[in-house]
């Protein structure tokens, strides 16, 4: 359950926010970016590390 003060909820959601974007770090390094590596001409590999850094980069904003 959560208190009644709404620091204690900002406080909680930042740190999901920050799960979030460990996960999302970790496919964007681990997944996508080998992928481009190997294939840097291949469309959905640049695609997709442009939306995932994009996302990664709002995520690090908000759970500031």
């Amino acid at each position: 359950m959560f208190s009644d003060d709404p620091a204690d909820w900002i406080e909680y959601e930042k740190k999901q926010l920050l799960q979030v974007l460990g996960r999302l770090t970790r496919v964007i390094t681990g997944t996508v970016a080998p992928h481009l590596a190997r294939r840097p001409e291949d469309e959905w590999a640049q695609l997709v590390i442009a939306q995932l850094t994009g996302v990664r980069a709002t995520l690090a904003q908000l759970a500031k």
